[in-house]
C-alpha cells in the first residue's frame, strides 16, 4: 500500500506538467479572447466581455477612492447597504404578495426616480450656492477677486502651453 501510495505520489507531478504543456500548445491566441461558456454569438460574447472590463474599471475605481477617502467609503457603503435592505424588503413583499408584486415594483421604481431627482435638485442648489457665495466674494473683494482672475488667466494660459508643447511631443498621437 505504501509502495503504491508513493509510486502515485512520484508520478503525479509527471501527468500534471505533460497535461500543462499539452494545455499550452492547444491555446492560441484567438481563444484568449472569447469566453468558452458563452455561447451567444461572437458579438455578444464581446459585448459582454467588455461589460465585464468597464465594471471591473468602475470597481477599481471605487477602491481607490475608498483608499483615498475612507470618509466617502463609509458613506457609500452605508448608501448600498440600504439599497440592499429596501430590495430585500421589496423581495419579500413580493413572495409575501405575488399579485400585487407588479404594483410594489412599480412604486419601488417610482420612489427611486423621485430620490435620484432630489438628489440632482440638491447638487443643483449647491452648485447655485457656490456660485451666489463666489459673486457675493467678488463684490465684497474687489481687489482680490480681479488678482483671483489675473492669476487664473495665467494659470489657463500656462496649461495650454503645456497642453501645446506635449502634442509637439507627440505629434503622432490623433487628437
Amino acid at each position: 500500500m505504501k509502495m503504491t501510495r508513493m509510486v502515485v505520489v512520484l508520478l503525479l507531478p509527471l501527468f500534471w506538467f505533460t497535461s500543462v504543456s499539452w494545455a499550452e500548445e492547444q491555446f492560441d491566441s484567438s481563444a484568449a479572447t472569447i469566453d468558452p461558456f458563452c455561447f451567444d454569438s461572437a458579438e455578444e460574447c464581446q459585448i459582454r466581455e467588455a461589460k465585464k472590463a468597464t465594471k471591473a474599471a468602475k470597481e477599481d475605481a471605487i477602491r481607490q477612492r475608498c483608499v483615498d477617502d475612507p470618509a466617502w467609503c463609509e458613506n457609500w457603503r452605508a448608501e448600498r447597504m440600504k439599497q440592499r435592505e429596501e430590495q430585500k424588503a421589496l423581495k419579500e413583499q413580493c413572495k409575501a404578495n405575488p399579485k400585487q408584486c407588479k404594483e410594489l415594483r412599480r412604486q419601488f421604481k417610482q420612489k427611486k426616480k423621485q430620490e435620484q431627482k432630489e438628489a440632482r435638485q440638491k447638487q443643483k442648489e449647491t452648485r447655485l450656492a457656490l456660485r451666489k457665495a463666489q459673486k457675493k466674494w467678488c463684490t465684497d473683494n474687489p481687489i482680490a477677486c480681479e488678482q483671483w482672475k489675473v492669476d487664473k488667466m495665467e494659470a489657463q494660459k500656462k496649461c495650454q502651453e503645456l497642453h501645446r508643447q506635449l502634442e509637439e511631443k507627440y505629434p503622432e498621437r490623433p487628437h
